[in-house]
């Protein structure tokens, strides 16, 4: 445990020391400065400047000559002011950036050493969930090789709120599925949803849910539930929306998979049925096909199989049952609306489909093989246990008898 943990924490150190910058991350300074200053050119200078003092020549020549967008957004401080609402959603990020940078870091190196902490944490974090359901030396064994796989180790070297929004939705799944929290959960849902504005379709979802299966508690306490925790996912989603004047879903859209936008705020977006179903096979299914998403799918598959054929149930109001659904339902439709899979928007639901396989496995084998694998590592055949204990009894009696 201690070894997989000192790996960890070297990779996120590394992630640290070796980032890998993206156009995201001007954004985000450029974010963190509006907070001090209205002036486009203070704003633009400063997140140029600090791209320049943290990053090497070779990759500020990317981000700012290699392509004609990017030329002429390092050029118009009045382009780059316009590319902030892109970024502006991610409150809780931005302010944690924002805090280091008072605090006399450089805004890129803050953002870099946000990702590298919400990796090592997220890291701990599954550690010690997969020990709640297998031995430490497995535990280990399997996180190291989960947390060591590209997926992880990605979000550790690139600048981006997805490690710390990632954080906060597998804290939400462990304190309702292991300590049955659900007031917790909702409210660190409703914390994701500042640091990842789309965190709140998951939010809603997981309320929908709840209000629809679990039969077991009386409507008016599911109406109440549903109620409370839905307006606050909606109100945060609402608030950093909203108030930060961000743009809609087709200038999304249309700067991501179609044209970027030099002045988004005054582009005519036009989005037909085409250009999404473009975008669909161009972006989404090479992607698929290229990342761990199909893997990740059928392991989760193969513990849901081999769970029902060892005679376990699959009741919509079970929790695990219940939030897997509901990670599956929001993987289909964030890949609809944003066609095409960036594995670090999907960690949570890597993680805690790992943790799902993990336990479902573990309780299929103990199901049909009768083993007790508990978290202790004491795995005992009851098979044989029992026979041996009857010989020993009756060993004694005879014993008993002959004296």
């Amino acid at each position: 445990m201690v070894y997989c943990c000192v790996v960890v924490c070297v990779a996120g150190i590394r992630g640290f020391g070796s980032p890998r910058y993206g156009w995201d991350v001007l954004g985000y300074s450029g974010v963190v400065l509006s907070y001090d200053s209205n002036d486009p050119v203070v704003i633009h200078g400063g997140a140029y400047g600090a791209l320049r003092d943290a990053a090497p020549a070779a990759v500020v020549h990317e981000l700012t000559s290699s392509s004609p967008y990017r030329a002429e957004v390092a050029h118009n401080p009045q382009a780059f002011i316009e590319q902030l609402s892109f970024y502006r959603m991610r409150m809780l990020y931005s302010s944690l950036l924002y805090v280091l940078y008072k605090c006399g870091v450089n805004i890129v190196q803050a953002a870099s050493a946000v990702s590298a902490l919400s990796y090592v944490l997220l890291a701990l974090v599954g550690l010690l969930w997969m020990k709640r359901h297998l031995d430490p030396v497995c535990a280990a064994l399997v996180s190291g090789f989960l947390f060591l796989s590209s997926p992880f180790t990605h979000v550790a070297n690139i600048p981006t709120p997805d490690g710390l929004a990632a954080l906060i939705v597998v804290a939400a799944g462990y304190a309702f599925l292991e300590a049955g929290n659900r007031r917790l959960s909702f409210v660190l849902l409703t914390v994701a949803v500042l640091v990842r504005h789309e965190t709140a379709i998951l939010g809603l979802m997981f309320s929908a849910w709840l209000l629809l299966f679990r039969r077991a508690e009386r409507l008016r306490a599911r109406l109440a539930c549903f109620a409370a925790s839905s307006s606050a996912i909606l109100g945060a989603y609402v608030f950093v929306t909203r108030l930060n004047g961000a743009y809609g879903w087709r200038t999304l859209f249309h700067h991501t998979f179609i044209d970027p936008l030099v002045h988004p705020a005054s582009a005519f977006v036009s989005v037909g049925p085409d250009d999404y179903f473009r975008a669909v096979a161009t972006e989404l299914v090479p992607s698929a096909l290229a990342t761990s998403v199909i893997p990740y799918m059928l392991v989760l598959a193969i513990a849901l199989v081999l769970h029902v054929r060892s005679g376990g149930g699959l009741a919509l109001d079970e929790p695990w049952v219940m939030f897997s659904c509901v990670l599956l339902f929001n993987f289909m439709v964030r890949t609809l609306l944003f066609p095409a899979l960036f594995e670090r928007f999907f960690l949570a639901h890597y993680l805690i489909f790992a943790v799902l396989a993990v336990r479902t496995l573990r309780l299929g084998s103990r199901d049909v093989y009768g083993l007790d694998t508990g978290p202790r590592g004491d795995t005992r055949d009851r098979a044989m246990i029992q026979p041996a204990s009857a010989a020993a009894s009756a060993s004694s009696s005879a014993s008993g008898m002959t004296s």
